[in-house]
């Protein structure tokens, strides 16, 4: 009689096991083709040529007299703009003299305290020239230097290099990357036996635009200005339904 009852036990026992799986098995499905969702990343780069140059310089003057710290200051001035035009043709239009800063210096005691005895006068003023040939301005920041030998007092920054129609360009990038993301997905839902259903929610991350090879990447986005040649790079997130 066990012999009989044994088997029957374990039939019942593997039956109802069946049945659980088989349940399980349709309430996954049931949530995979009513809630299921796939995430993919698409991605889109480019080479872009900076089309806009920057130089920018300040001249210096320092002097106990004023007059003369102004005279200092304009024949600094006039030599930055002799310099410019004879040897890079730089028209008075691609050139920029914003007005004179002046700062008083007074000396300080023993201490280090300043006092209210006059030091000297410190005067500033800003050039800046702005072309479409941005090889000529990387030019300009090399050779500038040679003012210094003429007695020229000047502080230079480093020349910025960027691309203007970058705002267009941002909108091509994030449709590509869009189709990137897409085509993705299908390969995805073609292996996976379902089928995409409509964009769940979309993400757009920020654009990392860099000098050319860079690995560099910034959670608020990169825009260098240090280079004439860069890359652009766009990264979407989608998220699909699935059926």
């Amino acid at each position: 009689m066990k012999k009989v009852v044994v088997p029957i036990l374990v039939a019942l026992i593997l039956g109802l096991s069946f049945v659980m799986v088989a349940n399980i098995a349709s309430n996954t499905a049931i949530s995979i083709k009513n809630k299921g969702h796939i995430s993919v990343t698409g991605f889109a780069k480019q080479d872009i040529t900076s089309d806009l140059g920057i130089f920018e310089a300040t001249i210096i003057a320092e002097d106990p007299d004023l007059k003369a710290c102004y005279a200092e200051l304009a024949e600094g001035k006039e030599k930055i703009e002799n310099y410019l035009h004879n040897n890079f043709n730089i028209s008075k239009d691609e050139l920029i003299i914003e007005p004179a800063a002046i700062r008083e210096i007074y000396k300080v005691n023993e201490r280090g305290h300043r006092t209210d005895e006059l030091s000297r006068y410190n005067l500033r003023q800003n050039v800046k020239v702005e072309s479409s040939d941005v090889n000529k301005i990387a030019k300009i920041s090399q050779d500038v230097v040679s003012l210094l030998d003429e007695g020229v007092k000047l502080s230079i920054s480093d020349p910025k290099y960027v691309y203007t129609k970058l705002e267009g360009l941002k909108i091509e990038m994030i449709g590509r990357a869009t189709d990137n993301a897409r085509e993705r997905a299908g390969i995805i839902a073609k292996e996976g036996r379902f089928r995409l259903g409509p964009i769940a929610d979309v993400r757009v991350g920020v654009f990392q635009i860099t000098p050319k090879h860079s690995t560099r990447i910034s959670s608020y986005g990169i825009n260098d200005t240090s280079s004439i040649d860069k890359e652009i790079k766009s990264v979407v997130h989608i998220r699909y339904f699935v059926r």
